[in-house]
């Protein structure tokens, strides 16, 4: 039984939503359950710093920059057995504190999410929502498609609605330092499993990544392309995990992603995913070219 958590954030530049996040974190999370609440920012030039102090969370400046050296800094404050971590543009599911808090009492899990889907547009939603039950294996898809084990691993473990058992984290050496600002909860899902450790994740527990307009998630998905040298270096380094996917595996999924957008389109009943799939294939993979080749292959 979860008494009390400190909750953590790491910020920069998050004034458009983290009014909303900070109300909705006030209305799940219990406010007797509650030690602390501290945000890490990241140099903000806007009135985030003013906005966090208003709902009454403490400003602590990153030690670094980017959000690895932010998680490390609000670790160094955390006083309770357990800690929960939010991101600045997430909405929290309602039913987040009733579901997911409760995993962790078995021994074995070190750490415990739910779900996020994009707020819009629509495509980008069904979308995700979609590779979310591939991988679950609940989709209706031909027997090869189910194969990506360690994609379906990592699946949900993001640092942005997560409540982790402190002294596991600490013990693993705290959260992975990547110079990029993806993949950290990645390379900590591996560091994790490679201590014997799991990371349980509840699908039915879904909250809502704020999100623009496509072009908001394609130039995501593009600078997420940029960073995924340095993250499956970092696992490599870490883990002695080979990538679960090559330069070869990215371009390929990019040639067949018409076809494939086709078939989800068909199967969500969302024509746009027609398109949205390919752009977000295409944007992803220009990102990864240009960032140069992976230090190994399968």
């Amino acid at each position: 039984m979860i008494e009390k958590v400190d909750l953590v954030m790491w910020t920069k530049n998050g004034s458009a939503t983290l009014p909303y996040v900070l109300e909705r974190i006030n209305e799940v999370v219990p406010a007797g359950n509650v030690n602390q609440k501290l945000i890490v920012d990241d140099k903000s030039t806007d009135d985030t710093c003013e906005i966090a102090e208003k709902y009454g969370w403490a400003v602590i400046p990153n030690m670094g920059a980017g959000i690895s050296d932010g998680a490390n800094t609000a670790l160094r404050h955390v006083e309770t057995e357990q800690f929960i971590s939010f991101e600045q543009d997430l909405l929290l599911a309602r039913d987040w504190w009733l579901k997911i808090p409760p995993l962790l009492e078995n021994p074995k899990v070190a750490a415990a999410s739910g779900m996020r889907f994009a707020s819009q547009p629509r495509g980008v939603q069904k979308l995700q929502q979609y590779v979310a039950k591939k991988y679950r294996g609940e989709a209706n898809l031909s027997s090869w498609l189910r194969r990506r084990q360690e994609a379906a691993f990592t699946l949900g473990s993001t640092l942005d609605n997560t409540i982790y058992k402190t002294a596991v984290i600490r013990e693993v050496g705290g959260f992975p330092k990547i110079q990029v600002n993806a993949g950290v909860d990645t390379a900590l899902a591996y560091r994790l499993r490679q201590a014997g450790y799991a990371w349980m994740v509840n699908y039915n527990v879904q909250s809502i990544h704020l999100r623009g307009s496509l072009m908001h998630e394609l130039r995501h998905q593009y600078w997420y392309g940029t960073q995924s040298r340095e993250i499956w270096c970092r696992i490599a380094k870490e883990a002695n995990q080979k990538p679960p996917i090559t330069k070869f595996g990215i371009m390929y999924r990019f040639v067949i992603s018409p076809f494939t957008g086709l078939f989800v389109a068909f199967k969500t009943l969302e024509p746009t995913i027609v398109y949205i799939h390919p752009l977000i294939k295409f944007y992803y993979m220009k990102g990864y070219l240009e960032s140069g080749k992976f230090s190994f292959t399968i």
